[in-house]
């Protein structure tokens, strides 16, 4: 999947037409609000090509429609789904702007140049933490984004704040 970037989730049904909660990694992104092609990969890793498209619901709500799902049955069955799209479909990132899936194997170093570690996931939540793994193995983690202080993909590294990672449970 190399060439996918996930965007998020299924994690419910919306009301009577089909239609899906979604939870997504950037709820500003506006990829979706034309009907594009996914990929939806189960918990199993099963995969299903769709088309789906987004749009506002009341209060945090993202509600998306899958081309062809049209009962609440049909998408009580896709909860769980990942949503996955071709890189190919994404805008390339403005100036200083990144997808954090480029960012995945780049050396962590801080302010002074200290190597601490390399990044090697992304935790999706209200502020995504990154996971910093050392050549120990230990595993830190990075509040993101305010402990980062620059990204330089070119050289393959990302600065933070002295002091930014804590050690992971």
């Amino acid at each position: 999947m190399a060439d996918r970037i996930e965007l998020g989730s299924v994690v419910g049904v919306f009301g009577v037409r089909g239609e899906v909660r979604l939870h997504l990694h950037n709820r500003e992104a506006s990829v979706l609000e034309e009907p594009r092609p996914v990929v939806l990969v189960s918990p199993e890793g099963v995969e299903r090509g769709a088309v789906v498209s987004v749009r506002p619901g009341a209060g945090k709500r993202i509600l998306g429609r899958v081309n062809g799902v049209t009962t609440p049955e049909e998408a009580a069955q896709l909860i769980g789904y990942a949503v996955f799209i071709d890189r190919a479909e994404l805008p390339e990132p403005d100036d200083g702007e990144f997808y954090v899936a480029d960012l995945l194997g780049l050396s962590v170093e801080d302010e002074a140049g200290t190597v601490l570690g390399t990044l090697v996931d992304v935790v999706p939540g209200h502020k995504d933490v990154w996971v910093v793994q050392t050549d120990a193995g230990e595993a830190f983690l990075l509040p993101s984004p305010e402990s980062v202080k620059r990204v330089d993909e070119e050289a393959g590294v990302i600065v933070v704040a002295a002091g930014a990672l804590t050690l992971g449970e």
